[in-house]
């Protein structure tokens, strides 16, 4: 570096010349710049680790890790001395109040990370030993870790496989002798290290016994954050799920898929409503109904099995309308009378089932008046016009199917908009939107739709899930994705029972037919842009990428107690316990160590012949008449040669003298050894104690 050598200049000038002296401050400042490039080497690495965690941290927190990354960077590069301890020590109290603050604690999944992101910065600026850097290096393993909070898919999972390559390349570099190799010399070691340890890794994540629930977090977090749709639904609740391209399910179909005017997916229903927000239907007492009959077209039913991710909630999404229960392995599913299914505890991991429905049926014929009058309830003094609306609509038309249709009618001829940007409502929302805002998004339209119906005393209710769904032509999957979340409503017909009606299809059509994200991309204007890279090799991308995603969701990701279970199954051991999978775990990474040690021994006999030859040399003086000295473990070829040549016969001190000039010339003169000199050092060594 420039600095070094008018360092040097310096150091000559103001300095006497001494003996080895010079030799002496070069070997001080290439230590120096050694010093100076691990450790930005590891400042970037770090970098690099805290790049996925910025989207989940305060901001606060973020930038007082930029400003310490910069600080330490720059007494890094100017040589300057690191804080004093007092300092570090006052720091880390201050960042241990401002967790407190933030999250009121300092256990728990999000003040725990943010903590511990904050203490790797702190730990830092004392970075001085190799002790130091060691524990660095450990704590950002663990702080990668944390990475897999909120995201597991394939591209986080190889960003950080990126960050371990660049971790253990800082641990080559500060393991190498003073003389260093070349950068791309370096990172291709540590990629051989993480090679041979790929088996291990196998083999663990195969054998490791699994465990149930959560790795990290105070019970009062361990499952926040959960991505999905709530129990209950109010103006605003789609707003942000409806920007989210996070996955909720994938479906693989038996056969085609249904039309997409058929993918409802349904979740919690919704009976009772404040004025505001719908919520699940609570039966007053304890009525005792006959159960509702569900008569299937059976041409019309599917069968699929769906991958659900973790929710935190205990619905379970089907097409509309389950045939039968799906059954999971170790969970309880139930069936309610409004079709929707849950399960007994929430969905606090990656569940996989079959199941079928119906897209053609009739539900509830059966259903009783008190029954029906549980679907009519409305709060009391609130929506006045809505009310006087529904009274006009009533006098005028007794049919209740030509009713719905004048409604619907209504909302397509009447400038409403189909927009995740609605306006506040106030007290008497329904009255608001239906006859001054008429702009909203699909809660909007099913809610109001579902008070109107009730108003005119069609028993009606609000059913929450997903509609559509992108088909990925390259591996068959249905992806299902938090923006497909949707409402629509429900009425009860006396000669159909409960029918599905979407007030969204009169105003959007194409939000049924082409789904949430082509829908709202025309109104903004970009969506013809986009439908024109159709064919593209951005969306053959797009597909591509998905397809390698599920497949990393299906035998990674699912990889639960259940499918280990299965593997042993398949293995022929159908009973499998804690104690099999323990000596399977030891038996397996045995088998494996073992391997990669005989590999490594193996190569290094490739890689070395001439070391070999020679160990076949002592071996064979040693031999020679039974009376020579053993090579002593500290003694070099030239000693050792020179200590035995008294015991040895003239030509016999002459084979071995030659054996041992060619066994210098293979192994140090010559960057790889040729197959001229093996053989010659072969056939001199052979001809030892031989009579010729």
């Amino acid at each position: 570096m420039a600095d070094s050598d008018r360092l040097l200049r310096t150091r000559e000038l103001v300095l006497p010349d001494r003996p080895g002296l010079r030799a002496r401050w070069v070997a001080e400042l290439n230590a120096r710049e050694r010093d100076v490039r691990d450790t930005l080497w590891l400042l970037a690495a770090i970098v690099w680790i805290l790049a996925p965690l910025t989207a989940t941290l305060p901001i606060w927190s973020s930038a007082c890790m930029v400003v310490l990354l910069a600080w330490r960077t720059l007494l890094t590069w100017k040589g300057r001395r690191l804080p004093p301890r007092w300092l570090v020590l006052t720091l880390m109290l201050a960042t241990g109040i401002a967790v407190f603050l933030e999250f009121h604690s300092i256990f728990g999944k999000d003040a725990g990370v943010t903590y511990v992101v904050l203490l790797l910065g702190l730990k830092l600026l004392e970075l001085k030993a190799r002790r130091d850097t060691f524990v660095v290096i450990f704590l950002c393993l663990f702080v990668m870790l944390t990475s897999l909070f909120d995201s597991q898919t394939i591209g986080t999972a190889l960003w950080l496989l990126a960050g371990v390559l660049w971790l253990v390349t800082a641990l080559v570099r500060m393991n190498l002798p003073q003389r260093e190799p070349s950068l791309s010399a370096k990172v291709s070691l540590a990629g051989r290290m993480m090679l041979l340890a790929g088996p291990l890794t196998v083999a663990i994540f195969l054998f490791f016994p699994r465990v149930e629930g959560p790795l990290w977090g105070m019970p009062a977090d361990a499952y926040s954050g959960r991505a999905g749709l709530s129990e209950v639904m109010a103006p605003g609740s789609f707003e942000k799920l409806v920007q989210s391209d996070t996955l909720a399910f994938e479906v693989e179909f038996e056969g085609a898929p249904p039309a997409p005017n058929q993918r409802y997916w349904r979740g919690p229903v919704l009976g009772t409503y404040d004025g505001t927000t719908w919520r699940p239907l609570v039966p007053v007492g304890q009525p005792v109904f006959e159960p509702l009959q569900l008569e299937g077209d059976e041409p019309s039913a599917v069968r699929y099995t769906v991958t659900l991710e973790p929710t935190n909630r205990s619905a379970l999404y089907l097409l509309d309308a389950p045939a039968d229960i799906p059954r999971l392995r170790g969970l309880s599913a139930n069936l309610k009378p409004d079709l929707e299914v849950t399960l007994a505890s929430p969905v606090r991991e990656r569940v996989r089932f079959d199941a079928r429905s119906y897209t053609r049926y009739r539900y509830g014929l059966n259903a009783g008046v008190l029954e029906r009058e549980e679907w009519l309830e409305l709060p009391a003094g609130l929506n006045p016009r809505t009310h006087a609306f529904a009274a006009r609509l009533r006098r005028e038309e007794t049919d209740d199917h030509k009713l719905i249709q004048r409604v619907l009618n209504y909302i397509r001829t009447e400038n409403f908009v189909y927009s995740t940007t609605a306006p506040l409502l106030g007290r008497n929302a329904v009255d608001e939107f239906l006859f001054q805002t008429r702009r909203g998004f699909c809660e909007h339209y099913a809610s109001a739709f579902v008070v109107l119906m009730r108003a005119v005393d069609i028993p009606a209710r609000v059913v929450t899930g997903y509609q559509g769904g992108d088909l990925n032509p390259i591996n068959g999957y249905m992806t299902i994705r938090q923006k497909d979340a949707h409402a629509w409503a429900e009425v009860w017909l006396a000669d159909t029972g409960w029918t599905r009606v979407d007030p969204t299809a009169a105003v959007a059509p194409e939000r049924i037919l082409l789904g949430s994200e082509e829908s709202l991309g025309r109104q903004a204007g970009f969506g013809a842009a986009f439908r024109g890279m159709g064919g593209s090799w951005m969306r053959w991308a797009r597909y591509n990428f998905e397809a390698i995603n599920n497949y990393w969701n299906q035998w990674v990701l699912a990889y639960s107690d259940d499918a280990q279970k299965s593997m042993f199954a398949r293995l022929g051991m159908p009973d499998i316990d804690w104690g099999t999978l323990t000596i399977a775990l030891i038996a397996s990474c045995g088998l494996i160590l073992a391997a990669v040690g005989g590999q490594i021994t193996l190569q290094r006999r490739r890689t070395e012949p001439a070391l070999l030859l020679y160990a076949r040399l002592c071996a064979r003086l040693e031999r020679l008449g039974g009376k020579l000295p053993a090579r002593r473990p500290d003694e070099g070829p030239r000693d050792y040669v020179s200590r035995i040549a008294p015991h040895l016969e003239p030509a016999d001190r002459a084979r071995a003298e030659q054996a041992l000039a060619l066994y210098e010339q293979l192994r140090y003169a010559q960057a790889q050894p040729s197959a001229e000199g093996l053989a010659a050092l072969r056939a001199c060594i052979k001809s030892l104690g031989s009579q010729a």
